[in-house]
């Protein structure tokens, strides 16, 4: 499975409010294939659309057409994600490996840093760690 950097924090936060349909199925149905299987490798990548954005209404020839602006924005906001959580370009990892890093090392303080232009900002923080999500991946 690929995806792009910035998505490691919005799948353990996702509830599927405020999203296009189709766009919210499809991340229901990736993060529900995460839950059953932690050991699925992720392929992190940047600066390029993913399973996720595969079903964004907004993704037109593998680019953002929202505006100029928000293209530059989402590969910043993958870029600075990377940075962060301290994870090259292309390197493939366990889902609950990866998942579990974001989640240890994004607090409700550096997610406002990490992604303080983004239009889920706010209900992030209000609903935190979808903590079923969290369960799930640590199974035994």
């Amino acid at each position: 499975m690929n995806l792009r950097a910035h998505h490691l924090l919005c799948i353990p936060r996702f509830y599927s409010g405020g999203y296009d349909k189709t766009f919210a199925d499809n991340m229901k149905k990736i993060c529900l294939n995460i839950r059953k299987n932690p050991d699925t490798k992720i392929k992190v990548v940047i600066g390029k659309p993913d399973d996720l954005c595969d079903k964004c209404p907004n993704l037109f020839n593998k680019k953002c057409i929202l505006s100029p602006e928000t293209e530059k924005w989402v590969v910043a906001e993958d870029k600075k994600t990377a940075k962060y959580l301290k994870i090259e370009k292309d390197s493939i990892h366990k889902a609950k490996d990866i998942f579990n890093l974001s989640i240890e090392k994004v607090n409700p303080k550096t997610i406002k840093e990490v992604c303080h232009k983004c239009p889920w900002l706010d209900n992030c923080l209000k609903v935190g760690i979808n903590k079923s999500f969290q369960k799930d991946l640590n199974k035994k």
